[in-house]
């Protein structure tokens, strides 16, 4: 059971980044009714932005 949780928390961040801050961002462009470019899926590109924002994070231990 600790090696999973060790793992979970080294890639605590990603998960942050897909499970909060993709939903959050598609969210904010749909309610400000924001066209995005190539008609790309708010979603997708949240998702996109998450796992670079989280994999950002992760590698360098922190978020700010």
């Amino acid at each position: 059971m600790q090696p999973l949780l060790k793992f979970l928390f080294t890639i605590g961040p990603l998960l942050f980044g897909l499970g909060f801050v993709a939903p959050v961002f598609a969210a904010l462009v749909e309610a400000a009714g924001i066209t995005l470019p190539y008609e790309a899926s708010p979603l997708y590109v949240g998702l996109g932005l998450g796992i670079l924002l989280g994999g950002i994070a992760s590698r360098r231990g922190a978020w700010i």
